[in-house]
């Protein structure tokens, strides 16, 4: 006699067998009868006996926690149950988004004063490359032309780029023109390249790519490649001739980027994986469909939930096993977590994949130093429950062997922006600021921890503040972070409500931090940076009567850590002036000329009032401004000139009235030679010659 229990579990193993082969087919066809197989047996024991009963309760189910233990390797079998728990708990939970890792910057523990011939890159953390949208190896501009962004411009007419793709350009320092020689067209039609690294010793450019979006469900059986979280893809050309560059090597990863960086000869790559099974019916109602979900879910491999990828269009290989991925030591069988943060290293000269792991939890902020990977990870929702808690874990690099070495758990968040700033490895301590709300009607709280690694997996507190012997309070009753820079052995801190106190704090001794110093002033700063020993650049807004006017960059001296001083201010524009530097440091260059000369460029946005007294756009451009030491040592800023590429435009029939390429500004300082990408195009212009602008190039 065959029972209902039996037809059904019948039904369900044509339903699980045409969901994995579909889902296996679009990676590679050939794996399709191995897969084929597998998933018959799997169901064939879901459908042993006709008494089989489905569990669709979910609600003993929790999303895991930040938790206090140390991570390990989970089994097989526990991890299993624990990444398909979090795929029951989006029936549970369908309407929460995905919280993705923000695509954080390292930070600058040292301050390079080498005098060079052109600028690079800014960069949080010296010795740790990060990617970016324009290049420069002393000779040829490499660019990345993004789409959506200006390509020409007829009257006030914009045509603007559908796809995207890497422009190398010749320059000649002389005329300062540069001359498009090569274009690396983008040939995949899933993902957009965002940025590039450059070895120039190495004659090698990176190219990375990204989705930038998750797709769901999107099996397509023509397709080799179904990436339900996105893809990265990476490219490595030579450049030995680069009016011909030629490829090297690829690399597709599934999942989304969250971040990149270059160590020597290795990148790392954060990526984001969200796995999903076919055809689960995320609307189920009936108790038939909710079983046919639970089916599903128990009879998916969960080799088939982790990530893969691919060299060289060849054997599709996983990225991770079980074994490869961590959870915390507490976690329990109720427990579930479905996105898989994954850290890979990729071996440059070998053009191989050195080491890859994975974390099973949340993150919110990420921190590379030389030495190591940090990964931190917020509580779920601290605005809305008021218990938040950050985890921090520690990777050693390893030169590309990525090791796990330690965590912790502190009261507090990394904050709304940019929360990367927050961390800082020096001499093997990890220095970490968080701010911690109890409850709606209470002030915030900032902590400074200093962590060290105590051989059991553990990061121990060695020095914090405030603390019993030094209780004042980083910040004054309601005011929050808005800025935090390590620089050695010092950390400045900006809190701000209506007027902007800086905080100088003395690490030197990592068991005793103390606040040294303090500024207040009207204003905050956004963005801070140690241009040498006792100087630190701030680039922010000014503040008057609470309200926020002009963009303000602003020099503090702070060589008497106990008394910071103001020592030169510009101000630009009034309310609705902008920089993109406030948010991203990659568009500011900085060049050393001499021991007494530094020269400083960043793109604006300018406001002003007009007759009738009402804020608009005039103009956006890059902006130099020197800094200069006198005969005692004294640093201040003037500015140069500036470079404007767009003005408002008051004609009826084509008015402008807002910049077209705002937001995506970078520039190159090699010499007297300025060279500005702005939108797609290059522009270039002369020190202490503003006047002589050329470009588009």
């Amino acid at each position: 006699m065959i029972t209902n229990t039996v037809i059904k579990c019948l039904v369900m193993k044509i339903r699980v067998t045409k969901n994995l082969v579909v889902k296996k087919h679009n990676i590679k066809s050939k794996f399709t009868p191995i897969v084929s197989s597998l998933s018959m047996a799997f169901v064939l024991i879901a459908c042993s006996s006709d008494k089989v009963e489905i569990n669709t309760d979910y609600s003993a189910l929790s999303k895991s926690a930040i938790s206090e233990k140390p991570l390990v390797v989970s089994n097989r079998s526990a991890f299993d149950t624990y990444i398909k728990n979090g795929i029951r708990l989006r029936f549970v939970e369908s309407n929460e988004p995905i919280a993705l890792a923000s695509a954080s910057e390292g930070d600058n523990g040292n301050v390079s004063t080498s005098v060079s011939s052109f600028s690079t890159t800014n960069v949080h953390e010296i010795g740790v490359d990060e990617a970016d949208r324009l290049k420069y190896n002393g000779e040829y501009l490499f660019t990345v032309a993004q789409a959506g962004y200006s390509v020409a411009t007829i009257g006030n007419t914009q045509s603007y780029a559908t796809t995207n793709s890497i422009g190398v350009l010749k320059t000649d320092l002389n005329s300062i023109t540069a001359t498009e020689v090569a274009i690396i067209e983008n040939d995949s039609e899933d993902v957009s390249i965002t940025d590039i690294f450059l070895r120039a010793p190495e004659k090698q450019l990176i190219s990375v790519a990204n989705t930038q979006f998750y797709t769901w469900n999107s099996i397509l059986a023509d397709n080799d490649w179904s990436w339900t979280s996105g893809k990265t893809e990476i490219q490595l050309y030579d450049i030995t001739n680069p009016e011909v560059p030629s490829e090297q090597w690829k690399i597709e990863i599934e999942g989304n980027l969250e971040g990149s960086r270059r160590v020597d000869n290795h990148l790392y790559l954060v990526t984001r994986y969200v796995p999903d099974i076919a055809e689960l019916n995320y609307g189920a109602i009936t108790v038939e469909d909710k079983e046919s979900n639970e089916l599903l879910i128990l009879n998916t491999p969960s080799s088939d939930l982790l990530p893969h990828y691919q060299t060289n269009d060849g054997e599709i290989r996983p990225l991770v096993s079980a074994e490869d991925c961590f959870v915390a030591e507490d976690t329990n069988t109720n427990d579930g977590y479905a996105d898989l943060v994954t850290l890979t290293a990729i071996d440059l000269d070998s053009r191989s994949v050195s080491s890859s792991v994975c974390l099973n939890a949340s993150v919110q902020g990420i921190y590379t130093s030389t030495n190591g990977f940090y990964i931190g990870g917020t509580s779920n929702t601290p605005w809305l429950e008021f218990s938040n808690l950050t985890s921090v874990h520690k990777f050693a690099l390893n030169n590309g062997d990525l090791e796990y070495k330690a965590s912790a758990t502190l009261p507090g968040y990394l904050g709304w922006n940019e929360p990367s700033f927050r961390m800082s490895e020096f001499n093997g301590d990890l220095r970490i600021v968080t701010s911690d709300f109890q409850g709606v009607f209470t002030e915030p709280e900032h902590h400074l921890n200093i962590l060290r690694e105590d051989g059991s997996n553990q990061l121990q507190v060695v020095g914090s503040l405030p603390n019993t012997e030094h209780p004042e309070a980083i910040g004054k009753p309601g005011e929050d972070i808005f800025a935090v820079r390590f620089s050695g052995e010092r950390a400045y801190i900006v809190t701000f409500e209506r007027i902007d106190p800086l905080y100088v704090i003395d690490l030197e001794n990592p068991a005793d931090p103390v606040i040294a110093g303090s500024l207040e002033i009207p204003g905050f700063s956004r963005y801070l940076q140690e241009l040498e020993d006792g100087w630190l650049l701030g680039i922010g807004y000014q503040i008057e009567n609470s309200r926020q006017q002009g963009l303000k960059v602003e020099l503090y001296d702070v060589r008497d850590i106990t008394a910071p001083k103001v020592a030169s201010t510009l101000t630009f524009g009034v309310t609705g002036t902008r920089s993109e530097a406030l948010w991203d440091l990659r568009a500011i260059s900085l060049l050393n000329i001499d021991e007494n000369s530094k020269r400083l460029t960043l793109p604006i946005d300018i406001w002003e009032k007009n007759e009738s007294e009402f804020n608009h756009w005039i103009e956006s451009g890059l902006f130099g401004i020197d800094i200069s030491k006198n005969d005692i040592g004294e640093l201040s800023l003037s500015l140069n000139g500036k470079l404007i590429t767009e003005n408002a435009n008051d004609d009826v029939n084509q008015p402008q009235n807002y910049p077209f390429n705002s937001g995506v500004g970078r520039s190159v300082l090699h010499g007297d030679a300025v060279f500005y990408l702005n939108g797609n195009h290059i522009y270039t212009s002369q020190w202490d010659n503003w006047s002589e602008t050329q470009g588009p190039f």
